[in-house]
């Protein structure tokens, strides 16, 4: 069996939030975990993922609309904007934010088959499901640079 796979290199502990949840409360276990994404689980499945809400996915969300089409006119914004804004937004279900066509990769599958997914699909996390969509682990970038780390030094050993 190849040591490059996913399950090599996964996490078990999964950064994970019910899609019941709300944006106060992933904003809050984003900082708790130290984490840029949490996967987002059926509150009445909790083994099967439903979604995934990444800093971006925050951010995107504390911008008003009348932003969107004009960013430039943040730099007018008085101080005390993003203050209200957040607080605005803070009980919204995160249900409304997340990112719900979410790619996963299984635990043997190999590490190319995931760095792929990530760089193609330009995202930091993935989701390991097993062969009935349940959520055993996840692997992000960090991971991956691990993996690159211990191939660099296979190929160090064996020059």
């Amino acid at each position: 069996m190849s040591r490059y796979i996913v399950q090599n290199y996964m996490r078990s502990r999964v950064p994970k939030i019910t899609d019941s949840a709300t944006l106060g409360e992933a904003i809050k276990m984003l900082l708790d975990e130290g984490s840029n994404g949490l996967i987002v689980v059926s509150a009445s499945e909790p083994d099967k993922v439903a979604g995934i809400v990444s800093s971006r996915n925050v951010i995107e969300a504390v911008v008003p609309d009348y932003l969107e089409t004009d960013r430039s006119l943040g730099a007018f914004e008085a101080e005390d904007v993003f203050l209200k804004r957040v607080k605005e937004v803070a009980g919204s279900p995160i249900s409304n934010i997340m990112t719900t066509k979410v790619h996963a990769v299984k635990p043997t599958d190999t590490l190319m088959e995931a760095i792929t997914l990530l760089s193609d699909k330009g995202i930091r996390q993935l989701p390991v499901v097993d062969d009935n969509e349940k959520l055993v682990g996840y692997i992000s970038r960090t991971d991956i640079r691990k993996a690159l780390g211990d191939a660099i030094k296979e190929i160090s050993h064996s020059s």
